[in-house]
């Protein structure tokens, strides 16, 4: 994608420094930029901030179709909620080892009233699929952990994603990359500004969490920062 592409304004604080190297030592900080987006207060791992609000739409809009990508720890839901209680909720599915209904167009969340956006990635990263029969086992042990990739970021999604439709329990999510930005090993707490390529990929239609711009001259913008919550 060319530079010429994206807005002036975000083209113009693009700058020629070398971001191969880690460093967050100056005396620059966060303040008077926004999130670009959210992480609700039991999640952690990757938040964008920026000043400029074309770069944060481009971010939240959904026909942005900018993929986010989550490592989830999940554990068998036991028993309904007091919210899932009041929203009428009679009983949660039994804990599923098929996660391939994510991936498929329909799914619907209790008193939503749109369908979800099938998810672009839904998988087990921990190679464990021979417990099937959920009763035999102890709740409180029996942990794992699936990588989803998705479009949206509806309040609490994956939460309610994993307990609505496949009766699972979210005890641990972690963000580890916006379309073309990554988490990589920042540490927690930690910022570093965005590289050029990041930038341009996040205005590319075509880009994905897959398809990570990469350059040996990598350049930063003093608008727009990454965080690790």
């Amino acid at each position: 994608m060319k530079a010429n592409s994206i807005p002036k304004r975000i083209r113009d604080t693009l700058r020629d420094d070398d971001l191969t190297k880690k460093s967050t030592t100056t005396n620059e900080t966060l303040t008077g930029y926004a999130p670009a987006g959210r992480l609700d207060i039991d999640s952690t791992g990757l938040l964008i901030f920026t000043k400029a609000g074309i770069m944060a739409r481009r971010i939240i809009e959904p026909k942005s179709n900018i993929e986010k990508e989550y490592i989830v720890k999940v554990q068998p839901a036991v028993k309904l909620s007091n919210r899932e209680l009041e929203i009428g909720l009679t009983g949660l599915p039994h804990p599923s080892n098929d996660v391939s209904r994510l991936l498929k167009p329909g799914n619907r969340l209790v008193q939503e009233p749109k369908p979800l956006k099938p998810l672009v990635v839904a998988e087990w990263i921990d190679n464990d699929d021979s417990v099937d029969n959920v009763h035999k086992i102890d709740h409180r042990l029996r942990m794992r952990t699936m990588r989803l990739v998705l479009r949206e970021g509806k309040k609490r999604q994956i939460r309610r994603m994993c307990r609505e439709l496949l009766g699972w329990h979210v005890v641990d999510l972690k963000r580890i990359s916006v379309g073309p930005i990554k988490i990589g090993d920042l540490p927690e707490g930690r910022w570093r500004p965005l590289a050029k390529s990041e930038v341009l990929g996040l205005f590319d239609n075509t880009s994905t969490s897959k398809n990570t711009s990469k350059g040996s001259k990598s350049k930063k913008s003093k608008r727009n920062r990454i965080n690790i919550n």
